[in-house]
């Protein structure tokens, strides 16, 4: 039975089936992030990057059949007997989801265990191998990272950090610690698959897959956080923070005092580009602006007297001249009202 994603489900509110998918591949819109946000999912994002969505759907199907969901109308929720399976059954509690936003950990993969590979061989004096598959980008990084870094030093110093990421992963978590070195390849060791490490922990594909994606931004925290070979190698894939350049950007220039359609204009962007670049970071870093100056007192009045209870079930409604102006108003106040509720 698929844990992970009966994690994703709740009994006390009916989710969009949709936005769950969505979450887990990563596809971080407006809509998803707020959605997401009032599931308490932002930190899951990109939690699933290759998945499907006829292998969603057939996970779904199968939770379904086995009493354990109730679907209707595009919704999802967890069913009685669901609670009781879980309570049952707890599912695995990752470690390092808050840094969900640090990096694309499909592409630290790749990186990484090319990395590995290559140490691993260099202490060998091996210079015949087969390395692992990765795209073309990842295999011109490596090959420079190590051109400019490898020695004999190299070995043990890498040696060192894979140590030091066993300790940190031991203390939060032995499957974190079996993931994490199942999947390494090296100079006899060809790396289990993911297939081979589910069977090995005694939990299905998605749930490992869960439990790889902790892993790896654990590394991905790991490589910020220290000046080692391993961070030189993954460093140049980290974010600096959950927004991208563009939205600091514009948020920069709204901590200016400009306006929005001035930052537009001066930006040579849409006014509707820069209110999501609004959107996205009061959602996802809500600390960096003041955001109800944006909401005219007129429209802030409107909507506390219009809207009322839990936000997830407010319906937009037009009140003005200019529907995009309007909901963007009635999105941004959603967002700092479903802040208030969760205290």
């Amino acid at each position: 039975m698929n844990d992970f994603l009966l994690h994703l489900c709740s009994y006390h509110q009916p989710r969009r089936v949709r936005v769950i998918e969505n979450v887990c591949q990563n596809h971080p819109t407006v809509a998803n992030l707020f959605w997401a946000q009032q599931y308490s999912l932002i930190n899951w994002l990109g939690c699933r990057r290759d998945l499907d969505r006829a292998e969603f759907n057939d996970e779904l199907t199968a939770l379904e059949k086995a009493g354990l969901i109730s679907l209707h109308d595009n919704q999802v929720q967890l069913t009685a007997a669901g609670v009781s399976y879980q309570e049952e059954n707890p599912a695995y509690e990752p470690h390092f989801f808050d840094w969900f936003w640090l990096a694309n950990t499909r592409r630290v993969e790749q990186r990484f265990l090319l990395g590995i590979q290559v140490v691993s061989e260099l202490a060998y004096h091996n210079r015949r191998y087969v390395p692992v598959h990765v795209p073309y980008s990842e295999q011109g990084a490596v090959k420079a990272w190590f051109h400019r870094y490898g020695s004999a030093r190299l070995v043990h110093q890498v040696a060192r950090e894979l140590e030091l990421l066993g300790t940190a992963f031991e203390g939060e978590d032995e499957q974190l610690v079996t993931a994490f070195f199942a999947g390494l390849v090296g100079h006899d060791g060809s790396g289990q698959t993911i297939a081979q490490v589910s069977q090995e922990l005694g939990l299905n594909i998605g749930e490992t897959m869960v439990i790889n994606h902790d892993a790896l931004l654990g590394i991905s925290a790991f490589a910020k956080n220290t000046t080692g070979p391993v961070a030189r190698l993954l460093q140049p894939l980290l974010a600096s923070s959950p927004l991208s350049t563009s939205c600091w950007q514009t948020i920069n220039m709204l901590r200016q005092g400009q306006g929005l359609a001035a930052i537009a204009q001066r930006r040579h962007l849409k006014l509707g580009t820069i209110r999501e670049h609004v959107l996205t970071a009061a959602i996802l870093a809500p600390q960096v602006y003041q955001w109800e100056r944006l909401l005219p007192s007129p429209d802030k009045d409107y909507l506390k007297h219009k809207y009322e209870g839990p936000v997830a079930s407010w319906q937009f409604t037009s009140w003005g001249h200019d529907e995009n102006r309007d909901f963007f108003c009635f999105r941004l106040y959603q967002i700092l009202q479903g802040r208030e509720e969760d205290g």
